[in-house]
């Protein structure tokens, strides 16, 4: 049964779980060195900004800016 809907959702699935996966294996978030939720949440979020900062410089590259 491959639809196109479901064809098209096995895609977005697949785009979806890989900032995650991305996340864990280049970022190592799953071992944090700190404890606390207050910078448990500070780390975490350096790590997602290290991470979209560089997608978008990868962007801009592509893009010739």
């Amino acid at each position: 049964m491959q639809t196109k809907e479901y064809i098209k959702s096995i895609s977005q699935r697949a785009a979806i779980e890989g900032v995650p996966s991305v996340l864990r294996r280049k970022y190592k978030i799953d071992n944090m060195p700190i404890r606390g939720l207050v910078c448990s949440k500070i780390w975490l979020g350096f790590k997602i900004a290290a991470y979209n900062t560089k997608k978008l410089l990868k962007g801009l590259k592509l893009a010739g800016a």
